[in-house]
């Protein structure tokens, strides 16, 4: 068998490319990251240069995220890799899949340079840590193991010269060894003495082959199905047996306090509140992987692919006594709970309404952190996994713009939307530069109310005095303007319907800028956390 040779960044280059990957983003230095590019052009990867480094990394994460595969984030070292931290940081405690590759100084160059040097891998390690990632050596075995991974954790790379140039081996392709039906008779003997399970769907299930799978077993099963955050759509959300969605918190609590067994499926302890756990049904624990804090001691845990795990399960499940009328009223309790349509102007509840009926297409939905994901959450329409993108293990603002960029450009004729903060968008302004240079398919919504509203919230349950958490509204829609977008301003009740539909019907990068009432967050809060 043949096996030419070749350097280093040439076969890099030519793994991502089999491995799906159509982009890669980050801002290059002048030495490493500049062969990288020229490698992963040669492979057609098209280079988006961003406006940050924290925002590429997100792109390459939420890329991973939806092909299923390894994203790829470029940067020059010292103060280029350090803006990647909080990319880095989200694809840890995230669970995406990007590799971070940073520029490197030499030998050399430490002998006698301070300018701009600190301890790069120092600085990334407790990060990766925290995500079970891992840190890269420019070596193929390294590399291809990583690739090789069923992804749900980050890695970086730290190169130079030397190490893209050397040579490299085109080896054929690997064959990945089969893995053994996981043993269910102790989960078997668990639901066979339930007769009121409800299960709760977490981010580890929420891949494109499982759905299916996992729709079986919960229609074999007729339990009420709550799903997190981060596996929206798992469970579509007009199906029966969909009940809410599930924090740790206070809203679910008639739903999984009226149940004898709690069955948890690809559950991360990341995507729950910090606060203990109050619910009392023993727990069936299935994930893939086991992360430390998990918060709850399981009666039984099987740590396997979950696809193996539920069609075990499947074959000898009995009905429970759950009556679909039952699963219905927690669904509308937690819908009523989340509405916020109380107050006097253009609540958040009712611009997402607006916009879930404006885009029919169905675009992907971008959310960023911040009191305005309660209703886009809560009221935008999860159908499939991944309908819905947010950054709630690490919950950072400046995540919904750079990850609906990456989610229209991996599927452009279906498009992304944004839905952010005036607070979150201030932090990713640059990357309007990024979707217009791209062309990207994307709408943002900015829910701007002239304020930090979750953390003022919070500082009014305290009773502190103003400590100057709002400033005057930009006017994001003439900014947008000035950087090649559509953009609309709405202010008015009779304005929202239009301006979305008109959003929804046109092409390219747009924005609508519309001035919410924020006096609807507060119960919003109360109701899913107590």
């Amino acid at each position: 068998m043949s096996r030419d040779k070749i350097d280093f960044v040439t076969w890099l280059a030519q793994r991502l490319s089999e491995r799906g990957m159509r982009h890669a983003y980050g801002v290059p230095g002048g030495g490493t990251s500049l062969d990288l590019l020229a490698a992963l052009r040669a492979q057609n990867i098209e280079t988006v240069i961003t406006a940050r480094e924290d925002a590429a990394v997100i792109m390459a994460g939420v890329s991973g995220v939806l092909m299923e595969g390894p994203g790829l984030a470029f940067t020059t070292k010292g103060p280029g890799l350090a803006s990647a931290t909080n990319g880095l940081a989200a694809a840890a405690l995230d669970r995406m899949p990007a590799l971070l590759m940073s520029e490197s100084f030499t030998d050399d160059e430490l002998e006698f340079l301070s300018h701009q040097v600190f301890a790069q891998s120092e600085l990334v390690a407790p990060l990766l840590r925290q995500g079970q990632g891992m840190a890269l050596e420019p070596e193929q075995e390294a590399v291809d193991n990583w690739l090789d991974q069923d992804h749900m954790a980050p890695a970086t790379m730290f190169s130079g010269s030397a190490d893209l140039n050397k040579p490299a081996t085109v080896m054929p392709p690997r064959i990945t060894p089969g893995v053994d039906t996981p043993d269910v008779a102790p989960a078997l003997s668990l639901l066979a003495d339930s007769k009121r399970p409800v299960v709760v769907v977490g981010l580890e299930a929420a891949r494109s082959g499982l759905a299916p799978i996992l729709r079986d077993f919960v229609n074999a099963l007729g339990a009420p199905v709550l799903c997190t955050y981060m596996a929206k759509g798992c469970i579509p959300d007009d199906d029966g047996h969909f009940a809410g969605i599930f924090t740790g918190g206070a809203i679910e609590q008639d739903c999984v306090g009226s149940s004898d067994l709690i069955i948890a499926i690809g559950l991360d302890p990341v995507e729950l509140l910090r606060k203990p756990w109050s619910f009392t049904a023993p727990i069936l624990d299935l994930c893939q992987r086991v992360y430390d804090p998990h918060y709850y001691q399981p009666a039984e845990r099987i740590s396997a692919p979950l696809a193996l795990t539920l069609q075990a399960l499947s074959h000898d499940l009995a009905a429970s006594d759950w009556r679909m009328e039952e699963i219905a009223a927690f669904r509308d309790g937690f819908l009523n709970g989340m509405a916020s349509d109380d107050g006097s102007g253009l609540s958040s509840t009712a611009v997402v309404k607006a916009a879930r009926d404006a885009f029919t297409q169905h675009p992907r939905l971008c959310v960023d952190a911040g009191a305005h994901m309660f209703s886009a959450c809560a009221f935008w329409p999860g159908k499939a996994p991944r309908d819905v993108l947010i950054s709630n293990g690490l919950a950072s603002m400046g995540f919904a713009v750079p990850a609906a960029i990456a989610a229209a450009l991996h599927e452009p004729d279906r498009g992304a939307v944004a839905i952010t903060g005036d607070g979150g968008l201030l932090m990713c302004l640059g990357e309007f530069k990024t979707a217009v240079a791209m062309k990207a398919n994307i709408t943002i919504i900015v829910f701007n109310d002239g304020r930090l509203s979750l953390i003022d919230i919070k500082r009014e349950d305290r009773q502190m005095a103003d400590l100057g958490l709002s400033w005057t509204p930009p006017d994001f829609a003439a900014i947008a303007r000035g950087f090649g977008f559509t953009s609309w301003q709405v202010k008015a009740e009779d304005e929202l319907a239009p301006a979305l539909k008109q959003a929804a019907a046109a092409t390219g990068p747009r924005l609508v800028d519309i001035r919410i009432d924020a006096s609807g967050y507060r119960e919003q809060l109360r109701a899913l956390r107590g």
